[in-house]
């Protein structure tokens, strides 16, 4: 990509086509409350709710149980045998 870079600009400083003059304005932004805040606010209740409710449900020890690899491969289906090379 470094090389594809330098290439651009080699060809493109000659052509003419690198811009010489940018105008830039910097805005200095802050924290505010705005409808994007608030949205946050409301969707990491519903967050928290469903890890609530997750967690109420034991459903904790049924995910504790599944870290381990299956068995059979990841087949469901011993229909057939074959091998993955």
């Amino acid at each position: 990509m470094v090389l594809a870079g330098y290439a651009v600009e080699l060809l493109f400083t000659p052509l003419g086509l690198v811009p010489t003059n940018r105008h830039l304005s910097i805005v200095a932004t802050s924290i505010s409350w705005n409808y994007t805040t608030w949205l946050n606010i409301v969707f990491l209740l519903i967050a928290a709710f469903l890890l609530a409710v997750f967690i109420r449900s034991g459903s904790w020890s049924m995910l504790r149980m599944m870290k381990g690899a299956p068995d059979n491969g990841g087949h469901d289906h011993p229909a057939h045998e074959h091998s993955h090379a």
